[in-house]
């Protein structure tokens, strides 16, 4: 999916919002944003979103002096999610399909985003998961989904944000409880960038305990594939099935040459809408479409 002109305007506010958020100095808020409008002159168009906000986000750093000042903020996020584990997967359980259940939880945990131009609360969060996660897909390709997890013997699935990643757990299990004979790797970002999740994430809330945890040796807030490792794009090639979970990774990825990807978002700004064709806060579970 392409930068659009409208992604511009969103990518400046993101700036401004980050800036706030890490405390910067008003000389560096200036800079920034000076450095920010000079990047937006000549940034590739033929790009998508998550690798023009991953350049922009190498741009922040420079003016901080720590190489993961959303840590904090994440392992929070991580924190309150836990607490929702045992209602959850209550709910997992005694349902008459567990897995789409499952599915809806994952992706209403993508609304655990830091990213956004105007993030909620934590308070905000948790009391939303559970109604999202009520609401039927507006887009529903998770029969096609089923019947590739059944033929599958290798799963890449795409992390997101952090706090999200406790239901992507959940769900993970359930698919190894489901489908016997898979095996599940999770990619995680080579470097810090935004609230995404790393390997230190991951390991915070014990994904290591149901897939292999690999990093996709890059710092974009999506899978921006030319900028990822040669390791990860193997993997990425290699695997069965690919779950690829939140926008970033459905704006970096969508129209790609792959078979059997499915991406698992909650639509949360209007050109991802307008995109794949629903209603604003809805959630996805879609089949790749390739260009």
């Amino acid at each position: 999916m392409k930068l659009q002109p409208e992604c511009v305007s969103c990518l400046i506010a993101q700036v401004k919002t980050i800036s706030e958020m890490l405390n910067l100095a008003q000389p560096k808020k200036v800079a920034v944003l000076q450095e920010t409008m000079n990047y937006l002159d000549s940034a590739n168009y033929d790009g998508c979103t998550p690798e023009s906000m991953g350049e922009l986000w190498e741009i922040l750093m420079t003016y901080m002096g720590e190489t993961d000042p959303y840590a904090a903020i994440k392992s929070l996020c991580n924190r309150e999610a836990m607490k929702m584990i045992p209602s959850t997967q209550n709910k997992i359980l005694l349902a008459k399909d567990p897995l789409d259940v499952a599915l809806k939880y994952a992706i209403a945990g993508n609304l655990i985003d830091y990213g956004l131009e105007k993030p909620v609360s934590i308070e905000e969060q948790n009391a939303q998961i559970d109604a999202i996660a009520r609401t039927s897909f507006a887009i529903d390709d998770s029969a096609l989904l089923r019947q590739a997890l059944g033929q599958a013997k290798t799963l890449l699935y795409l992390g997101d944000n952090a706090g999200e990643i406790v239901f992507d757990k959940m769900l993970i299990q359930h698919l190894l409880s489901a489908y016997t004979n898979l095996t599940v790797s999770f990619a995680v970002k080579g470097t810090a960038v935004l609230n995404d999740v790393t390997q230190n994430d991951a390991l915070e809330i014990g994904m290591g305990e149901c897939a292999r945890i690999i990093e996709n040796g890059d710092g974009s807030p999506g899978t921006v594939l030319p900028r990822t490792s040669e390791a990860f794009r193997q993997e990425f090639a290699d695997a069965d099935v690919v779950l690829s979970k939140g926008q970033g990774n459905f704006e970096s990825l969508g129209g790609v040459s792959k078979e059997n990807l499915f991406f698992l978002f909650t639509a949360k700004c209007g050109t991802v809408c307008n995109e794949v064709g629903v209603p604003k806060l809805s959630i996805v579970c879609m089949k790749n479409r390739p260009n």
